[in-house]
């Protein structure tokens, strides 16, 4: 879900960063930088979200099962033990 909302940020940012080209000197470069901004919160909350979910799959919390092999950490997991 994060990452879905991160790409449509990504988006509205780059339109915001588009439609700033349009305007005038002033306005242009407030749009433009807001856009840039956008983007990068974008950018960061969707590195952000992915490293998260990989630290959470690599210390034992793989959502491929309660025990098995995971193929992300190559560990028995048991998932009754957190």
């Amino acid at each position: 879900m994060s990452t879905a909302l991160c790409l449509i940020a990504l988006c509205l940012g780059y339109i915001v960063y588009v439609n700033a080209v349009r305007e005038k000197e002033g306005l242009r470069i407030l749009g433009q930088v807001i856009g840039i901004v956008v983007m990068l919160a974008a950018v960061g909350g969707f590195l952000c979200s992915t490293m998260h979910r990989m630290k959470r799959d690599y210390d034992g919390g793989c959502m491929m099962g309660q025990k098995m092999n995971c193929p992300l950490s190559a560990a028995k997991m048991d998932m009754d033990k957190k």
